[in-house]
């Protein structure tokens, strides 16, 4: 504001003259007076004829009012930059959400009909082995161990909503697999029911099983021992 022209000087010189426009405004005033003649005489007879007392008291009004709409203004761009800081976190947060949900969060159960279990079998530490294969080329994420009341206990192979092909042949999907009857007892989420079969697949889908109470399973192979020599 320190240059001004000589119509917008006129303009703000009745309030300068009663010292109620903003600090700015008087300094930008003041330094053009300093070069300009010609508000300075217009300063100088409004100095000898003070406006009407109406005009004075309208004058600061008007300055009160500009200064609240300032002040209004400024608080209004204030809440719309937290609205628009909050609503950008909010979006953020929902794509973070959908990504994991679609490509992260193992919430869909493979369908037994996909599953192929073989080589069911009894090391010779007394733990169950068997081979699992997933046939629908898609990788397996995640395997969840659940005991019903009726002591059946499953192994539900999830995976997220968006699934991927990427290795779909290692880990999970493809391998030779153990469970250790007795760290399932000991672990079981009730002490009061015992496992009496282990399954593999969703419970309500024909799943595989892999042990039942009183079966006599057949001594695993040379290769199968082979598979976990490392991990007893």
């Amino acid at each position: 504001m320190n240059k001004l022209s000589c119509e917008i000087v006129e303009d703000l010189l009745p309030l300068y003259h009663d010292e109620v426009c903003s600090t700015a405004a008087r300094k930008a005033v003041e330094e053009h007076l300093g070069t300009c003649g010609k508000c300075t005489a217009a300063l100088l007879k409004l100095q000898e004829n003070p406006l009407p007392f109406e005009v004075m008291q309208k004058n600061k009004q008007e300055s009160s009012g500009l200064s609240s709409f300032q002040g209004y203004w400024h608080r209004t761009r204030v809440r719309s930059f937290v609205k628009g800081l909050l609503l950008a976190t909010a979006v953020c947060g929902l794509i973070v959400l959908g990504y994991a949900g679609l490509f992260r969060w193992n919430i869909i159960k493979v369908p037994s009909g996909n599953i192929q279990i073989s080589d069911i079998s009894q090391l010779k530490n007394g733990k169950i082995a068997y081979h699992v294969k997933i046939t629908d080329g898609y990788v397996l994420n995640q395997i969840n161990g659940r005991l019903e009341e009726d002591g059946n206990f499953y192994l539900t192979p999830v995976r997220p909503v968006i699934k991927s092909r990427k290795f779909a042949d290692l880990g999970l999907g493809n391998r030779y697999d153990r469970i250790d009857l007795e760290m399932l007892n000991v672990n079981r989420s009730d002490p009061s029911i015992a496992i009496k079969a282990i399954y593999f697949g969703p419970k309500n889908d024909n799943p595989v099983l892999l042990w039942r109470q009183g079966i006599q399973l057949p001594p695993a192979t040379a290769a199968v021992e082979a598979q976990f020599v490392e991990s007893r």
